[in-house]
């Protein structure tokens, strides 16, 4: 894994980790709080390139130069809880550069943001034993985005449901072109 400090226009720096720089081959994923440890073996597999960032902080314009600075137009998001609502209001940001979205346990993002995400399809998968942000925001979430999946899974909590990572890989790739 390639890390590197990518210094804002801000002036603040942010810790940026990417598994194949310069690898236009594979398809980049953009991770936000969704550990890619254990899905090395299935990026592989699928032909992916993690890009991952210090979440903390981070905002949709960061993210929009750190996929500027990695040399990537298209691309995927996966976040979880916050790092879900992060995903949306980047694809909302970037439109047509964002082929597809996964979130895990998502907070809500404001209500206008899913209104700007009308071709970007979305996977929403949530625990419905989530404690920390209740299955009720995927579903609200399903309800106003022009092409969501809604993936509801029985005993799954907030962190449990990061179990789904590696099929929702498998949705990217088929969602993607």
């Amino acid at each position: 894994m390639f890390e590197t400090d990518l210094r804002l226009q801000c002036g603040r720096a942010l810790r940026v980790y990417d598994s194949a720089p310069c690898d236009d081959a594979r398809l980049p994923v953009v991770t936000l709080g969704v550990p890619t440890d254990t899905l090395y073996e299935a990026g592989e597999w699928l032909g992916i390139r993690w890009i991952s960032c210090d979440l903390p902080s981070t905002t949709a314009a960061d993210l929009a130069a750190v996929v500027d600075a990695a040399g990537v137009d298209g691309f995927a998001l996966m976040g979880h809880g916050e790092g879900g609502a992060l995903a949306l209001r980047t694809a909302a940001l970037l439109g047509d550069r964002v082929e597809a979205v996964v979130t895990f346990g998502c907070t809500l993002p404001a209500e206008f943001i899913l209104i700007a995400i009308q071709t970007t399809p979305v996977l929403l998968c949530h625990g419905l034993a989530d404690r920390i942000s209740p299955a009720t925001n995927s579903r609200w979430l399903a309800g106003r985005l022009a092409l969501p999946t809604l993936d509801l899974h029985l005993g799954l909590d907030h962190t449990t449901i990061l179990t789904q990572s590696e099929p929702a890989l498998e949705w990217i790739r088929d969602h993607t072109g």
